[in-house]
Formats: C-alpha cells, sequence, structure tokens
C-alpha cells in the first residue's frame, strides 16, 4: 500500500515540478500575470459566448502581451504553457468568484 502510494505521490510531484521551475523565472510570472489579466478580460466580454473562442481569446491576448513584454513564443514560452496557463488561471476565477 505504502510503496503505491509513494509511486502517485512521486509520479505527480515529478509530473509537477517542470510547471514549478517554469512559474519560478521571469517569462513564467509575466506569463501567469498575462493569463489571469486575459482570462478576467475575455470573462468580462459578454460578446464571446462559446468556450473554445474564450480560450482563443485569452490565448490571443497572452501571445500578444508577452511578445510586447518581449518575451518569444515558441522559445521562452511555449503553446503548451499558455494553455495551462490559462486552464490555471480560469480555475483560479472560480475558485475567488
Amino acid at each position: 500500500m505504502w510503496i503505491q502510494l509513494k509511486a502517485i505521490v512521486l509520479g505527480v510531484w515529478n509530473f509537477l515540478v517542470p510547471f514549478i521551475q517554469m512559474f519560478l523565472t521571469s517569462a513564467g510570472v509575466a506569463l501567469a500575470n498575462a493569463a489571469m489579466q486575459a482570462v478576467a478580460a475575455v470573462a468580462a466580454d459578454n460578446t464571446i459566448l462559446a468556450n473554445e473562442d474564450k480560450r482563443k481569446a485569452a490565448f490571443d491576448r497572452i501571445v500578444a502581451d508577452l511578445t510586447a513584454s518581449g518575451i518569444r513564443i515558441g522559445v521562452e514560452v511555449t503553446t503548451s504553457m499558455i494553455n495551462g496557463a490559462i486552464e490555471a488561471a480560469v480555475r483560479n476565477q472560480k475558485a475567488t468568484g
């Protein structure tokens, strides 16, 4: 039982480490901030109804914000990182109301 629990915890930890490391970089901090702002702005926009359209709008806002800050998309921040940041920002927004 303990061996299985240890394996599960270790697996989750190994999965989370790259995300934690990324968010501790300056690009990660900028990404987190851009995602929070983009998700809030898209949520407030009543003209965007479909979830996929909301995700695309948030993604485009984040890319524009990071690019304007000099962060290279595909180098310092990847598409997967942006999508993960959007999901985290949506969960945060739902949790905080």
